[in-house]
């Protein structure tokens, strides 16, 4: 019984840990998301045919 209360305590003592770590995994993956996004947008302006105009691009924060 002594060593569920032990592995209990360790268990309470990590998750904010593990869960601030998920956290910032999550945050990171959205951002590489979203910076592969806006590069893919970039590169499909530069494509485009030199007798078009271009687009102003709005501003999505």
């Amino acid at each position: 019984m002594e060593t569920f209360g032990v592995v209990a305590v360790l268990a309470l003592l990590l998750v904010p840990s593990l869960q601030k770590l998920l956290d910032s995994v999550a945050y990171r993956n959205r951002a590489r998301g979203r910076a592969e996004i806006i590069r893919a947008r970039h590169s499909a302006q530069l494509r485009k045919p030199p007798g078009e105009p271009k687009k102003k691009a709005k501003s999505r924060v």
